[in-house]
Order: structure tokens, then C-alpha cells, then sequence
């Protein structure tokens, strides 16, 4: 396990070792003793919760992130298929906010994303029916799940008529966010 700084403060590319034999592979996108032994001082993460979405191509998943006393660190990693992730820094102060990085996260490539509090996150759908795994450090909070309007930041999704749930097409745009970690 390897972690790679990206252009955003706080998020790093995380390389997996998958383990070969004549059966195939095995990937551990978490685990505990190897990420407190290659993880950055300032990451100490204890998981809560884990999910996974299967996704049509061409589905944008944007741009999520939970808030308040439950804001959340995220492990995002893809199991089948491909999507290309897309993460905006909307922490006001930091150095790199407003800034977004990309990256084409696929099955065939063994890689993880860490995700710090502050970033919202989203993906555009390559393959029809990819599966994405999602690793969290709080429980999810429908109160404190928030997002960003896709189309709201600059970023070039290249693509006409995406499938977009309607929660995400009704979320506030970029320039109309607060950003709070706590809640009020």
C-alpha cells in the first residue's frame, strides 16, 4: 500500500498490491495495520461504514459529501467497470480551494482514493455496470448529505445527456455553497 499526494491538499492516491496466484487476484482496498503503517501522519481513519453503487455508463454520480458533526472521510474504490472521479475542494482557506482533480479509476488498475472531510465527490460512469466500493468514517446522514451541482464548478464532463438522479440535478451551485463543518 502506497499513498500518492495529488494537486488537492489532503487527498492522496492510494496504490493496493493485489495478490496473484493461478486463481486470479485479491484486493484489499482496506486494511487496517497496512494503512496505519503507509497512511500520512495526518490520516487516522476508522471505518463505519461500507457501501457500493452499480452503475449504468454514462450515470454522473456528483458531487456528494457529508457535513456537520457526522462530516466524513471516504475510501472510494472500483471493483468492476471504470468511472472517471472527479473531486472539488470546497473547504474555504484552504490553499487549494476550488480546485478539482481527476482520475480514471478501473478494475484493471489497483487504486483507491482518500477523500478528506471538505471535498466533494462525484464520477462519471465509463463501463455499464461498474461497481464502485465506498469506505466511511461516519454512518450516513440524510440531514448531512449534501453536494454541489455538476455542472456548477468548470469542469468539462464531456459528455451531452448524462443520467443524473433528481437530487443531484437540484443541488446548489458551487458559487451559492457554504461550506460548514459543524452544523448550527
Amino acid at each position: 500500500m502506497k499513498f500518492s499526494k495529488t494537486l488537492i491538499d489532503g487527498l492522496f492516491i492510494i496504490e493496493l498490491s493485489p495478490f496473484n496466484d493461478l486463481r486470479g487476484q485479491l484486493f484489499k482496498p482496506f486494511n487496517s495495520f497496512q494503512f496505519a503503517q503507509n497512511a500520512p501522519q495526518e490520516i487516522n481513519v476508522e471505518i463505519k461504514e461500507v457501501w457500493f453503487t452499480k452503475s449504468k455508463i454514462n450515470v454522473i454520480r456528483a458531487m456528494h459529501l457529508q457535513v456537520g458533526a457526522l462530516a466524513c472521510e471516504k475510501i472510494v474504490s472500483v471493483i468492476k467497470g471504470k468511472v472517471l472521479d472527479v473531486i472539488l475542494d470546497i473547504r474555504e482557506g484552504s490553499s487549494t480551494y476550488g480546485k478539482v482533480f481527476e482520475i480514471e479509476l478501473s478494475e484493471s488498475i489497483p487504486q483507491a482514493l482518500y477523500i478528506p472531510i471538505g471535498c466533494a465527490h462525484g464520477y462519471k460512469v465509463l463501463q455499464d455496470e461498474s461497481i464502485v466500493l465506498y469506505m466511511s468514517t461516519q454512518n450516513h446522514s440524510g440531514k448531512d448529505d449534501v453536494g454541489i451541482y455538476y455542472k456548477s464548478f468548470g469542469y468539462n464532463w464531456n459528455i451531452e445527456n448524462p443520467i443524473i438522479s433528481e437530487k443531484d440535478k437540484n443541488l446548489p451551485d458551487f458559487g451559492n455553497y457554504k461550506y460548514k463543518k459543524e452544523t448550527e
